[in-house]
């Protein structure tokens, strides 16, 4: 059929005649060829006082052989109105309100998602045969979702919507009615498996840090870091690498807190279905040869210890910032129909919220500084220094201990992270060039720290950082690091003083992440004085070979140093912990710095390796007391 104009700017209502069980007359049979005044304008006009009739039927008019008409789609779906206990009722008071665009300026769209049939046919979201040209409720709720989506991405809200429930509790059916309602561009789909051997060799949260959403993305997990942890706990796992798994419950808590105060929105649901109704999905699914294979999935031990596990870890986990909802299987639409209204109810919820924030005011950037710079810094003695012939036979040394060490980490499958912090011209190069000078290149990298790209501003700071973690047994090194959050991003207003002021436990729970999994983390900071620091850049602009070194932005810190000091020294007392300690290094020679480096790695990295040789006898030789 010929589809024709509309001559109104508003949606029509929907199609009247959608449930009579005769076809739609059609085009050429409506036409009176005897009349000139037949034509496709004729046709609209009459189309349109058919539909103008058509809403004007009772609402309580049943459809032949289908059951009560559809309600008509409200204007505005309040959140009030999506609560499990509410209907998308039916009023002829909502009608059409137009989304207009003018002056450049975007007026919010009235929650009013209404379908013709025509449109329901055009749709992006598919409908079963037999209701294609009914619109029902689900379309709106597809609809209000899609919205939802497209006006949180303009204010840069990720979401993330867990979904765990026992086997064959209708999770995927759900999942599958969410991602059909979002925009596929936007939206992430994360199945959790049993942890593959690349999982195993990172620690427990790692998967889970490098998948999280960006400010313009929904994720939606099919199980989670939930199930994962279920996982960890009842299998052998945990005793490799975490005596006590339920540590991973604390790391959970602290990764969900995190996330949402950075914006994130949280949705975690549990669908729970009696064992009987469970039987008797896994003999549907037994009794078609399609879907066997799903059947013989099921592992009724393990469907145990997760039914049982959960109820505990809910009551653990249910938190203001990321709360639990408990859903009730009853049938698969039902289901479904509950989960939306809830994730609809509380997404218009952030949406009101968003909408109302005010503006973050300059004075909420200025890093809170008191003027006092006493603190760690001040209490290095800076005249540190060594003889030329002492600094070659350590180095020597040294270097060959580190080679030692870095096989040992590698044969007890043990990582390592340096980090390094420093004034700039503090010789932080320099000082990882003389760690790596001996090492296998295979089992070490070095992460040089610039400012963020666009897709790094897309996500939380501590995501570019998390997506490098080491395999066991392997070293990474940072050439400055995710500490920016507390120093440059503080002092140059780049985070608020909200930001910059929670980063301090945020880092701590990131650090604990490494060392729960037994990393070594080691952090060390160059300390010099600004006279040092004054000749060295006058040196490197006067030399052609190191003149790149030198920038603008160097000269300009320099003005702020006594604001970078009380960053530091902040920065230090609050984030040294016994298993990631900071290191304040004595920087004006730099031999002695670079002396004092190598051996405080190589003593730490001792305190946790039960094999070693420095030389002294076979490299499997067992060190004593271990």
């Amino acid at each position: 059929m010929m589809k024709t104009k509309r001559t109104s700017k508003h949606p029509s209502p929907h199609a009247g005649d959608a449930h009579q069980k005769t076809a739609p007359v059609p085009e050429a049979a409506m036409r009176d060829s005897s009349s000139p005044k037949s034509t496709a304008e004729d046709l609209t006009e009459r189309e349109l006082q058919e539909r103008k009739k058509r809403t004007k039927e009772p609402a309580a008019k049943e459809r032949q052989g289908m059951g009560p008409i559809p309600q008509e789609v409200p204007q505005s779906i309040e959140a009030d109105s999506l609560k499990e206990s509410s209907d998308i009722t039916r009023d002829e008071k909502f009608q059409h309100e137009i989304h207009q665009r003018e002056a450049g300026e975007k007026e919010a769209l009235a929650d009013s998602f209404i379908l013709t049939r025509e449109e329901k046919i055009e749709s992006e979201y598919p409908a079963e045969l037999n209701d294609i040209l009914a619109v029902q409720d689900d379309d709106v709720l597809a609809e209000r979702l899609a919205y939802l989506q497209r006006r949180l991405m303009e204010f840069k809200v990720p979401v993330m919507i867990v979904l765990e429930g026992a086997y064959a509790c209708g999770k995927g059916r759900i999942t599958n009615e969410l991602l059909m309602g979002l925009d596929a561009r936007s939206t992430r789909f994360i199945g959790t498996r049993p942890p593959s051997e690349d999982d195993l060799m990172k620690p427990f949260l790692t998967q889970y840090l490098e998948s999280i959403p960006s400010y313009r993305t929904f994720n939606i997990y099919y199980r989670s870091w939930y199930s994962n942890y279920i996982y960890y706990k009842h299998h052998f796992i945990a005793r490799d690498r975490y005596p006590d798994p339920d540590i991973l419950l604390e790391e959970i808590k602290a990764f969900e807190r995190g996330l949402a105060d950075d914006g994130t929105v949280i949705i975690k649901f549990k669908i729970h279905i009696d064992p009987e109704k469970q039987n008797d999905n896994i003999r549907k699914m037994l009794a078609s040869p399609l879907t066997t294979w799903k059947a013989q999935e099921y592992d009724k031990y393990n469907n145990e210890a997760y039914v049982r596990e959960m109820e505990r870890i809910m009551a653990e986990t249910d938190m203001p910032y990321a709360p639990w909802y408990r859903i009730d299987y009853t049938k698969k639409a039902e289901t479904t129909r509950k989960v939306m209204k809830k994730v609809i109810e509380i997404l218009g919820d952030r949406l009101k919220k968003e909408e109302h924030k005010k503006e973050i005011p300059p004075m909420d950037r200025d890093g809170k500084f008191t003027g006092n710079t006493d603190g760690p810094l001040q209490r290095v003695d800076l005249t540190q220094d060594i003889c030329d012939k002492t600094y070659s036979k350590k180095l020597k040394e040294l270097q060959h201990r580190m080679r030692e060490v870095q096989h040992a980490l590698y044969m007890e499958r043990i990582p390592l992270i340096l980090v390094f912090e420093g004034w700039d011209a503090a010789g932080k190069g320099g000082a990882i060039h003389r760690i790596i000078a001996n090492l296998d290149p295979t089992n070490y990298t070095v992460n040089t720290t610039a400012a963020p790209n666009d897709l790094e501003k897309e996500h939380q700071y501590l995501w570019r950082f998390a997506t490098k973690f080491p395999r066991a047994g392997h070293i990474a090194i940072w050439d400055r690091s995710w500490y920016g959050r507390v120093m440059v991003e503080r002092v140059e207003g780049f985070a608020t003083d909200a930001q910059w002021n929670r980063a301090y436990d945020e880092i701590n729970q990131f650090e604990e992440i490494m060392t729960h999994y037994g990393a070594i983390v080691l952090k060390f900071f160059l300390h010099i004085d600004k006279e040092t620091q004054l000749a060295r850049f006058e040196a490197r602009q006067a030399n052609p070979a190191k003149r790149w070194k030198i920038t603008d932005e160097d000269w300009r810190n320099r003005e702020k140093w006594d604001k970078y000091t009380e960053a530091v020294n902040d920065m230090i007392e609050k984030t040294s912990t016994p298993r990631a300690p900071w290191f304040i290094i004595e920087g004006n020679s730099k031999k002695y710095a670079r002396i004092r480096i190598l051996d405080c790695i190589t003593t730490e990295c001792d305190k946790y390796l039960k094999y070693i040789d420095y030389g002294n006898g076979p490299y499997s030789q067992k060190k004593k007391g271990k």
